[in-house]
């Protein structure tokens, strides 16, 4: 994973909970360095160890951590040099959602390393679309979830999303349900 989800994670901490709980959860998380270099490339298991010890630290499951840093991603994201593409990718919840393989393709030109999930949304009846989210990484339900959610308030709606199919070996994606509430 880029550093730039670490340092995402790092200042979600250090503006939550403040930077001597940052240095315990990286204490925790077995990892010896506290900043990320955001256009470094990191094994993905420093992401999960991170996660496991914020867990272990707010006494918070993992799928509610996920959530809350998708959800504070979206801002974090918008506050780099990626923000400008988060904006022209659509005015609305549903062309920004259509349009973040998009956005991953342009961010591919400064992160050539980037293995980036793939999302396809279908209409399945008025103001509700199943979402399939594809990725080489396993566990993130939750944090696609926080993502919506951090995209819905961005552009002003409201949405309801379930997690309808978990990714496994018999089916690929993992599928969420989203309902447009305003």
């Amino acid at each position: 994973m880029y550093g730039m989800v670490n340092e995402g994670i790092r200042t979600f901490i250090e503006n939550n909970f403040g930077g001597d709980a940052w240095i315990s959860i990286c204490g925790d998380a077995d990892i010896d360095m506290t900043q990320f270099d955001r256009l470094g490339n990191y094994d993905d298991a420093v992401t999960y160890s991170l996660v496991g010890a914020i867990a272990k630290h707010t006494e918070l499951p993992p799928d509610k951590v996920l959530k809350v840093f998708g959800e504070y991603w979206v801002d974090y994201a918008g506050q780099s040099g990626f923000a400008n593409l988060l904006k022209l990718s659509g005015k609305n919840f549903v062309e920004r959602v259509h349009n973040l393989d998009d956005m991953h393709e342009r961010i591919l030109l400064t992160m050539p390393n980037l293995k980036p999930p793939s999302f396809e949304l279908e209409e399945v009846g008025e103001n509700t679309y199943d979402l399939s989210y594809y990725s080489t990484r396993p566990g993130l339900g939750s944090m696609v979830i926080g993502l919506l959610h951090g995209l819905a308030e961005q552009t002003g709606e409201e949405i309801t999303v379930e997690q309808t199919q978990e990714r496994s070996d018999q089916s690929d994606p993992d599928v969420f349900r989203i309902v447009l509430e305003s």
